[in-house]
């Protein structure tokens, strides 16, 4: 074991170290210590002393490179300006007797567990890297509105959240986490919870969910939160993504998105309700709606009947839309794809989500039907020919061309790894997300699938997009979507 992996072994493993007057202790689970590391713990004595006496605000557990998806994450916020954009918001709405010394252990416990709630961004050179810094144990902010009436405290508990979730983070200084509970009465409460795009992704936000629910229950029943054998980690999946790519495998890689994009449009011309202002606001709204049950379950069985997935038939109506709004027969996509491979880091709280640009050729497909076959084969390659997007995109934009097309980019996710159900004891709860109302660059549409239902969103730029606009091309979208998959051999000329 180097030093460095000593640090790293030991903030996983919830193992304590203390050092006082010249002697080192630990505290560590039986399954923790083991002879390699107490054989290390010996030969680094004199510098974890040293790493111990140290400010507790700056002692490094470990740093690594940043991966793929996390540059591309920077290049994002650099790009816009607007950091708060990216923020990941979550109000957990809590109904019954909580017990408020076991969410506070849960909540201090995931950041002791997982590597990018600790994590603070910059550089080492040209190289933008990523510090984890060990765990200090902090108190969970209460906000206490319980004395005040009722619609009193609803007005002051939104504001209360707002003011979590909306902050941008200063993610070369500061975790990219926060979180506070708001009591609005003795049988409810939220928990509010926001993480910085750059450490987590839809699949992350699950394994925190259950993490939490895992880290409650043990409190709640034995007064310690026990989540089990130590996680993957962001910085683990960064070193291993780094060394993966053989120069064969890339080759192979790109020259399938060379032929699959060729030379059609990255980006899309669409008709705005007014040209991109000089000084954007940076803000932006989400349109919420819900898919009917006849599209949803047409969807589902036009799906089922061409061997393809219900993402491939949304998305393929989501390009003829697009096809039809812009006037353009080629429209490419960037598709969210959750990328939890390998399988060591399925559990890993990082963002692993690679985003595929698929383009789709809605003038070569006769029928929605075929239309459908030919977005579930390009799903299906582009899965097979995973590489970081901005690899990708380099190949059309030269290495100075930042990575992103100029223009305006439609991101189709249907986000069928986000699971946001919350099981604690005695308690009713609620997950809901909290969008900043903050620009992200692109226009972001998602499907969100439950088992009796398909909500969806539109979060789009308000300096482009009046609310009125966006409802209709929602409206469209549905309606496009039920008659399509109604009568999928039906020409398109005519759907």
């Amino acid at each position: 074991m180097t030093f460095e992996e000593v640090l790293e072994y030991v903030a996983v493993s919830d193992v304590r170290l203390t050092g006082v007057d010249g002697t080192l202790r630990y505290d560590a689970p039986a399954a923790a210590l083991t002879p390699e590391l107490v054989t290390a713990l010996r030969s680094y004595k004199g510098e974890i002393l040293r790493w111990l006496a140290g400010p507790a605000d700056e002692r490094e557990v470990t740093r690594a490179p940043l991966s793929a998806q996390q540059n591309r994450m920077m290049e994002n916020v650099e790009r816009t300006g607007n950091s708060s954009g990216w923020n990941v918001g979550l109000r957990l709405e809590l109904v019954g007797e909580l017990d408020v010394a076991a969410l506070a252990a849960a909540v201090d416990g995931l950041l002791a567990r997982h590597h990018a709630l600790r994590a603070r961004l910059g550089r080492d050179g040209d190289t933008r890297i990523q510090r984890i810094l060990a765990h200090r144990p902090a108190p969970l902010p209460v906000v206490d509105l319980t004395a005040l009436p009722g619609d009193e405290a609803q007005v002051r508990a939104e504001a209360a959240c707002r003011a979590v979730v909306e902050p941008a983070f200063n993610l070369a200084d500061e975790a990219p986490v926060r979180y506070a509970l708001v009591r609005l009465d003795h049988e409810e409460s939220w928990l509010v919870l926001v993480v910085h795009h750059i450490a987590c992704d839809g699949w992350a936000v699950s394994v925190l969910l259950r993490d939490l629910a895992a880290g409650y229950r043990s409190a709640h029943t034995g007064g310690t939160a026990d989540f089990g054998p130590p996680a993957a980690q962001c910085t683990g999946y960064a070193r291993w993504q780094r060394d993966q790519w053989d120069e064969p495998t890339r080759r192979r890689r790109l020259a399938h998105w060379a032929e699959h994009l060729g030379n059609g449009p990255l980006t899309l011309d669409l008709p705005f309700d007014g040209p991109a202002p000089d000084r954007p606001t940076g803000r932006a709204a989400t349109h919420r709606f819900v898919i009917p049950d006849r599209a949803r379950l047409s969807a589902q069985a036009l799906a089922r009947a061409r061997g393809a997935t219900v993402n491939a038939v949304t998305a393929a109506a989501m390009a003829l839309l697009l096809s039809r709004l812009s006037g353009q027969p080629d429209v490419t996509l960037s598709v969210p794809h959750a990328n939890r491979s390998p399988r060591a880091y399925e559990e890993a709280v990082a963002v692993m989500t690679t985003a595929l640009p698929l383009r789709i050729r809605t003038a070569a497909a006769a029928t929605f039907a075929e239309l459908v076959d030919q977005t579930a084969a390009s799903l299906f390659a582009g899965i097979d020919n995973l590489l970081p997007t901005a690899w990708i995109y380099r190949q059309f934009l030269g290495p100075s061309g930042g990575g992103m097309p100029a223009g305006v980019m439609v991101s189709f996710a249907f986000q069928n790894t986000l699971d946001m159900r919350l099981d604690l004891p005695d308690l009713t709860v609620r997950v809901q997300d909290v969008p900043t109302d903050a620009e992200r660059g692109a226009l972001m549409f998602g499907l969100v699938p439950h088992p009796d239902r398909l909500d969806g969103y539109l979060e789009y730029p308000l300096d482009r997009l009046t609310d009125e606009t966006a409802r209709r091309w929602v409206a469209r979208y549905v309606d496009l979507l039920a008659d399509a998959c109604a009568d999928p051999d039906r020409p398109l000329r005519d759907a």
